[in-house]
């Protein structure tokens, strides 16, 4: 007999057959793909003209080091060399703070950005806890530098591995306030066919610790995976929620090629000859599966008290303050606070009180990136940036805010693109569809919209195909406001692509 919340997860997916999105075809991606390129120099000089003095913004560092390589993972990372790990691990803080001085020297605006929110990651950010120098050396440069806030939320990303006693008491000497551990699964057949260096009980020895702290953490788990179920994945959250997780986020496999869209490297799993493996084999879950995981998961964390803000970051109450949202999340997807970013392969965005906004991305080859650092450069390793105006913008921006899972308020999109959302097109249409569909609803006063719990079990495909295509795609920008962000870069310049 089919159960009332398989029936109900059934009809979403048959009633939204567009955001069925196959496995090797999930593109999902928070940065835009839309909007004009520019070149290296050409970002560069934007970037220096921005003003960014005094306004509010999140600070990323991207490790691109790991102990072992994950067979799912298309991010930018390499294995760290093991007889000489803590010598690589002070070569990378050196180059970080190389690139970062590099902006420091040229960017009048951005010893004034008030640094709310900062975050360490990767590759494995919490590497960094196995030569205590160098990541002393790198905290010290960034509290010496940057206009890091008091109230500044301190976030370190790693895998259960590296969240020891001892490692998390230098984390938390260094203002460390935040963590986010990487499980991904609790199954060990999962974990051994997905290459993860840690068994189950490595990961929940983890959890204990982080627990101790009584910080905030929040543990990572992925949905989708070959030999996962809806019963396993079920399983492993309720299992997590009886330790007393404060957060847990829900990632869906993704197995796209991040590489060719120019923000990752290839995983193992992108080769064609693996596609074709898992997916003639059947080791690739379907897509009604995938979200019987999802929807399992979700069942367990509503009845035990727990909220997603954002999407797919199921919070417990009063974990956090001002909406029980991180601020990594507030600043990045809420207010869309612009993201400074250093490493391989980061990317980034300066926003602010102006329509259009500057993406931003680094080189993410790891041995270019390396000899451009090394080679006594002038201009940081930047490959390129895109200018995010009109609809480009407000469907990002949108994208953003839906992702966040708080208030998308209608005034604030009049006062900064000068546009109706209910009145103007193409925003009123697609805002129509996704409330007739019970993927969005309107607040009762009538001045902003939120995800159902429908639309936040589908948020990054509405996302996707909402507001990055169907808004950010469509050519006739209807932003009625211009803004001078991007000089002295002019239009002429910008390479369509």
């Amino acid at each position: 007999m089919t159960s009332p919340r398989k029936a109900v997860l059934d009809e979403l997916l048959e009633a939204n057959p567009e955001l069925n999105i196959p496995v090797n075809d999930y593109n999902i991606n928070v940065t835009a793909n839309q909007g004009a390129i520019i070149d290296a120099e050409q970002l560069f000089a934007a970037y220096r003209v921005f003003d960014g003095a005094g306004r509010d913004a999140h600070f990323y560092f991207h490790l691109p080091l790991c102990d072992y390589i994950c067979h799912f993972c298309n991010y930018v990372k390499r294995k760290i060399r093991a007889n000489n790990k803590a010598e690589e691990l002070m070569h990378w803080a050196d180059l970080l703070i190389r690139e970062t001085q590099l902006y420091l020297d040229q960017v009048p605006w951005l010893r004034d950005a008030l640094i709310r929110s900062f975050y360490i990651g990767g590759g494995t950010g919490a590497l960094l806890l196995n030569n205590e120098l160098a990541f002393r050396r790198l905290i010290t440069h960034l509290n010496g530098n940057f206009n890091v806030t008091e109230d500044c939320e301190r976030s370190l990303e790693g895998n259960p591995e590296n969240f020891t006693e001892e490692s998390i008491e230098l984390a938390l000497e260094l203002g460390f306030n935040r963590f986010s551990v990487g499980v991904q699964s609790l199954q060990q057949e999962v974990n051994a066919f997905s290459n993860r260096g840690h068994s189950p009980e490595e990961a929940l020895r983890a959890i204990q610790v982080l627990l101790k702290t009584g910080r905030p953490f929040s543990v990572d788990m992925m949905f989708g995976l070959p030999y996962q179920t809806a019963e396993s994945f079920e399983r492993d959250i309720r299992t997590l929620v009886e330790f007393g997780v404060p957060c847990l986020t829900l990632y869906r496999l993704r197995n796209v090629e991040r590489e060719k869209m120019g923000i990752g490297n290839a995983s193992v799993w992108n080769s064609e000859k693996h596609k074709h493996r898992l997916t003639e084999s059947g080791m690739f879950p379907s897509i009604s599966a995938t979200y019987q995981m999802r929807d399992a998961a979700t069942g367990i964390l509503r009845a035990n008290g727990y909220h997603p803000s954002p999407c797919g970051w199921w919070n417990k109450a009063t974990t956090y303050p001002d909406g029980n949202i991180p601020r990594v999340s507030k600043d990045k997807w809420e207010k869309y606070n612009s993201m400074l970013a250093f490493g391989p392969g980061a990317y980034g965005w300066l926003s602010g009180n102006q329509p259009s906004f500057l993406q931003t991305h680094n080189i993410t080859d790891i041995n270019k990136y390396v000899a451009h650092m090394e080679g006594n450069p002038t201009v940081p390793p930047l490959a390129y940036g895109r200018i995010l105006e009109g609809n480009v913008a407000i469907g990002t921006r949108l994208s953003f805010a839906f992702k966040a899972n708080q208030p998308i308020i209608l005034d604030e999109y009049r006062e900064l693109f000068g546009v109706d959302l209910l009145n103007d097109e193409p925003y009123a249409n697609v805002f129509a569809e996704l409330v007739k569909r019970d993927l969005m609803s309107r607040s009762p006063d009538g001045r902003s919209f939120a995800p159902t719990w429908k639309g936040e079990e589908l948020h990054e495909e509405i996302m996707y195909i909402y507001f990055h295509k169907s808004i950010g795609g469509t050519l006739d920008p209807a932003c009625k406001r211009r803004t001078i962000l991007l000089q002295p870069v002019h239009a002429d310049t910008a390479i369509s692509k």
